[in-house]
């Protein structure tokens, strides 16, 4: 049996564990003690340590030692730090980009340059501000246009560091005030400044061995903390996907923009000499224009992720012996025609950090019992039902799938309603009729 190894301690690791484990010897190094990592490497006959999961070196060492065969790397801080990198140079199969590859991912400047160059009827108005000298001059531009602003870092942020106007920002000046903190705060930066897209945002994991491209089914994601899309942005408390590829909004041809650029992107790589393996995940706009392109991620969203694999049809390790074979398609990865929902249950004071640690108990085994997932984030296990929160982000997510959007997402609600307890909060119109409704 092969032996896979997982970086990192979230969700998302935690559904490849429950993936993985069905037909490998699964390894982790994780960042703390995610109770359904552990159990799945426990199940598998396999081993983990609990360190610094974003340091090449450690994942290396602990990859030496236990004779690693696959490595899947998809988590953001250690594939800019470069851990499939140094796992190649070492004769290691790593699936994920190189650092130099994803930095479509940690570089949202090179990105959106990337995509003037290869797909420029696909990219909004845009201006990058090397300075504060500047900053004026660009808003001025915008204003001159009559566009809103989106203001975001060049670098990573974990998906809290982008902020639009006017939801975040209600006026241009807030846009310079905000923009001005950023160059004090991440000196060595530039600052993207982009037109607000007015349209629906959603997002699309493209599966690829570098070359060959595979969709999987569109995603929808709920980034605003509380119900009714209000609130400070978040890493994402939940998403859906449809019982097809597109989202109840799309058209076949928006599906079929999205898959050109992504392949446009996937050859500007391969041409350029960068080894790009895994998921590029492509984050989009259907507008009045038609497509627009937001965003890049080198790797399985969060939680969109966790949808995407609950309805992969067949095994998440031949899909990464496929990646790393240079051998995929659309007949060997295949998806269910099934929708699915994910949501978060987050600590009241998400997305800001906790204070103090919030303990909650999880009746999985019922939960179990009603066809839906349990995907333990950042929390630990205190008890046989007991568990406590970490500080650092989303706590568990639970996942459905279903004949329809509507039903999966009401599953998900009994179960969250009827099986935690526990100071812990959730978005339960998320893939409601009524939300699925003003996307039409």
């Amino acid at each position: 049996m092969a032996k896979f190894l997982i970086v990192g301690s979230g969700a998302r690791e935690a559904s490849f564990a429950l993936q993985l484990m069905k037909d490998t010897q699964l390894y982790g190094v994780i960042g703390h003690k995610n109770p359904l990592i552990i159990d799945c490497i426990h199940q598998s006959g396999g081993e983990y340590i609990v360190d610094d999961a974003d340091d090449p070196d450690t994942v290396l060492k602990f990859a030496k030692q236990h004779k690693i065969d696959y490595a899947f790397v998809n988590a953001d801080q250690p594939l800019a730090n470069g851990v499939v990198d140094v796992l190649l140079e070492h004769g290691i199969k790593a699936i994920g980009g190189t650092q130099a590859a994803t930095r479509i991912e940690w570089d949202k400047v090179y990105a959106m340059e990337m995509m003037q160059k290869r797909c420029p009827e696909f990219t909004p108005f845009y201006i990058v501000v090397s300075d504060k000298r500047s900053l004026s001059q660009a808003l001025s531009e915008f204003k001159s246009r009559n566009l809103e602003v989106v203001v975001k870092p060049q670098g990573l942020t974990g998906g809290k560091g982008v902020k639009v106007m006017p939801i975040h920002l209600p006026t241009y000046d807030d846009c310079y005030n905000y923009a001005m903190s950023l160059f004090d705060g991440r000196p060595n930066e530039s600052v993207l400044l982009v037109e607000r897209l007015q349209g629906i945002e959603f997002t699309i994991m493209g599966i690829t061995d570098g070359k060959n491209l595979v969709m999987a089914p569109a995603s929808y994601d709920y980034p605003f903390r509380y119900e009714g899309d209000v609130g400070p942005g978040t890493g994402g408390m939940g998403c859906f996907t449809a019982a097809e590829k597109k989202l109840p909004f799309m058209t076949d041809e928006n599906l079929t923009d999205c898959k050109t650029i992504m392949q446009r992107i996937i050859d500007e790589m391969r041409h350029t000499g960068l080894r790009f393996s895994g998921v590029l995940n492509g984050g989009f706009f259907k507008t009045t224009r038609g497509i627009k392109f937001m965003e890049f991620n080198g790797r399985f969203g969060d939680p969109e992720g966790l949808n995407v694999l609950s309805v992969l049809d067949g095994s998440l390790a031949s899909v990464l012996v496929h990646i790393w074979n240079g051998t995929i398609s659309d007949d060997v990865i295949t998806f269910a025609k099934k929708a699915s929902v994910t949501k978060y249950l987050v600590a009241k004071e998400y997305p800001e950090h906790s204070g103090t640690a919030t303990e909650f108990t999880i009746d999985v085994k019922s939960i179990a019992e009603m066809g839906i997932k349990t995907y333990f984030a950042s929390c630990i296990q205190v008890g046989d039902t007991r568990y406590r929160t970490l500080k650092k982000s989303r706590v568990v997510a639970l996942g459905a799938v279903a004949d329809t959007i509507q039903e999966a997402s009401h599953i998900v609600n009994i179960a969250i309603d009827r099986h935690i307890q526990g100071n812990l909060e959730y978005r339960s119109d998320i893939g409601s009729a009524e939300s699925l409704q003003r996307l039409h």
